[in-house]
């Protein structure tokens, strides 16, 4: 799963790995990604798409699982405009079923 961009940043939560890249295909700067840990290895990485990542950079994903809620909290920061200034942290819900 190692590329030769600078993947950083990783965090597992169960059978879900998140960390941010500047890998080729992005948005910009560094996206965050997931992998899932299927069948004894881990899928190939998933970029999280334009809702959540920018043409600015984003860090330090991390997932929790809440219960009786249908998503599970996706916690990251980023530099991108209209924050406070520097890296903000931001959240989002992500499907449960990335996690199972």
């Amino acid at each position: 799963m190692s590329s030769s961009s600078k993947d950083k940043c990783p965090y597992v939560n169960g059978k879900l790995l998140t960390f941010s890249s500047n890998r080729p295909g992005g948005y910009g700067g560094f996206d965050l990604y997931y992998s899932l840990f299927e069948n004894g290895s881990w899928s190939a990485p998933i970029n999280f798409g334009n809702k959540i990542n920018t043409a600015f950079d984003e860090y330090r994903p991390i997932s929790l699982h809440i219960q009786n809620f249908d998503n599970n909290l996706l916690i990251f920061s980023s530099d991108r405009p209209g924050g406070k200034g520097g890296f903000d942290l931001y959240y989002t819900g992500i499907k449960q079923l990335i996690v199972k």
